[in-house]
């Protein structure tokens, strides 16, 4: 309970990021069609853009169109704790829970629109309901893995990783322990199923991705510090800093994480090499193998430049497993006994919360998010501008404005000669940068503004610029590196939140908007 109201809090409590704007207006389309066909212009299944384009006519405030990420991101603890129960133990189960529930990077997740909830509530079930299966030899068990494996096949596509590993798992436990024909035909269903799935999801979607990054459409340089370049890093240093960023990512502290990528090796070693012998020790190994599995089918794909490794959301699905072998670790060292390992637990929590930090690079502090920040700029911005402005502002943050300001109405973005997407709240033109410039700049700002001016007629001193995204102090280093904007007024709200006004005319010709 305490977690959910925590996760209740903090989705209420904060707004949007870019990401979770750009998820919500994808799904703001006339029709299902048009939001699944909008799903594809992104790096993710469409299950969410599904999902949202039916939840938002429950409401569209910052909580209600979270409250789906709060649910699956809950449920995530309960299924994860019953997974490990009977996959380790009641000892390890406990250790789970309290990382699950309260490791602050776990808590931020399920408070965010993104996919990352429901992939790690589908990845639980799916595990949880596979042990159920192999254990009462239950078929209809083992349907429900499946269908849990599918959600988190729609959900995000790291997810093939899981159901390989998962499928390496259920092999292993069948030599051991033979199923009956009927639990054994359900699998075998279930994974030819999942395969057609995955071949529907490439053919409609992901092999379309590599042509829209061709276009623009999704940025080159999207997270390329996390694939792996063989003219740039040695292989094995890759990996090693990609594996304790995992968990430096998963703990949100960098020298507990890498604290806790030892005690995960450490409890693999000892799943792999169990002391006793007979059922117990086989399912022990086995668990061991499921648990280094998807590290090792991510390392793969790195190899082949398929995937990114490291410290991001995009690999929180090998916090599971990272989660789950620490666990057990702690258990095996406190000999079963559920004192020890809960109170190292809950001591690692406390500390996370007490000295650490967002590890992504897409996770703002709660502080620059407070909701507060968010309505006191869009107090400046109704309050100063006129029909007669234009705001200059990046793609990132468009998505962010077309969310607040224009939250009423569907917005349609023009994508004009000029290289900006036009869109229009309340008579007032906003211009944002395309898809693939990235971020405003002080290096940059007074081109793109003089091309906006010249583009669409702006009168002098008739231009504003906003700034929010994941980028930062653009007004403050435009004012040190030049004397004309020494005055610059600068509205900044917390780090990742600015707006002001250029002082002087940019305008080299005038014309009317059209």
């Amino acid at each position: 309970m305490v977690g959910l109201c925590w996760r209740l809090w903090l989705a209420h409590a904060t707004f949007f990021n870019t990401d979770e704007a750009w998820h919500y207006m994808l799904s703001k389309q006339p029709s299902l069609e048009l939001a699944y066909r909008a799903s594809l212009t992104i790096n993710h299944p469409p299950l969410l853009i599904l999902i949202l384009h039916f939840w938002r006519h429950l409401g569209t405030s910052n909580l209600v169109l979270r409250l789906p990420s709060v649910i699956a991101g809950t449920l995530f603890c309960w299924l994860f704790y019953r997974w490990l129960k009977l996959a380790a133990g009641g000892v390890a189960a406990w250790a789970g829970l309290i990382f699950s529930t309260f490791l602050p990077p776990m808590i931020a997740m399920s408070a965010d629109l993104r996919q990352y909830p429901p992939l790690l509530m589908f990845i639980a079930g799916a595990g949880y309901l596979l042990e159920r299966a192999l254990d009462e030899d239950s078929f209809q068990a083992m349907v429900g893995s499946s269908l849990c494996l599918y959600g988190a096949m729609l959900s995000h596509y790291s997810a093939f990783f899981v159901a390989a590993g998962l499928a390496v798992y259920a092999l292993i436990r069948f030599g051991q322990k033979k199923p009956s024909f009927s639990v054994l035909r359900t699998w075998a269903a279930g994974q030819a199923a999942g395969v057609a799935l995955a071949c529907f999801l490439y053919k409609t979607h992901i092999a379309r991705l590599s042509s829209l990054v061709t276009q623009s459409i999704i940025p080159q340089n999207y997270l390329g510090e996390f694939f792996f370049h063989s003219g740039r890093e040695h292989l094995l240093l890759f990996l090693y800093r990609g594996t304790f960023g995992i968990f430096r990512f998963a703990f949100g502290q960098t020298q507990v994480g890498q604290i806790a990528a030892v005690l995960f090796a450490g409890g693999v070693i000892l799943l792999l090499r169990p002391t006793g012998s007979g059922g117990d020790a086989g399912r022990s190994r086995a668990l061991g193998v499921l648990l280094l599995l998807p590290f090792l089918l991510n390392w793969l794909a790195v190899l082949g430049g398929a995937y990114p490794y490291g410290r991001m959301r995009q690999c929180v699905y090998l916090g599971v497993f990272g989660l789950a072998g620490v666990s057990v670790c702690l258990a095996r060292l406190g000999r079963e006994k559920p004192l020890f390992p809960a109170a190292v637990a809950l001591g690692i929590v406390v500390l996370c919360h007490a000295i650490g930090k967002p590890q992504d690079r897409d996770m703002l502090p709660l502080a620059d998010q407070r909701h507060e920040h968010m309505d006191e700029a869009l107090e400046i911005l109704r309050g100063h501008l006129t029909t007669a402005d234009l705001v200059l502002t990046d793609r990132a943050t468009a998505f962010q404005l077309r969310r607040y300001l224009c939250a009423s109405r569907l917005e349609e973005s023009e994508r004009l000669e000029a290289g900006f997407d036009l869109f229009e709240c309340g008579g007032v033109h906003f211009a944002s940068t395309g898809p693939n410039d990235g971020a405003l700049s002080a290096d940059t700002l007074i081109s793109r503004s003089r091309q906006a001016s010249d583009a669409y007629g702006v009168s002098p001193g008739s231009l504003w610029v906003v700034q929010g995204g994941w980028a930062s102090g653009l007004g403050e280093t435009l004012s040190r590196r030049d004397p004309v904007y020494s005055n610059l007024q600068i509205h900044d709200f917390g780090k990742y939140l600015e707006v002001f006004q250029l002082p002087f005319p940019v305008v080299t010709r005038t014309q009317s908007y059209n």
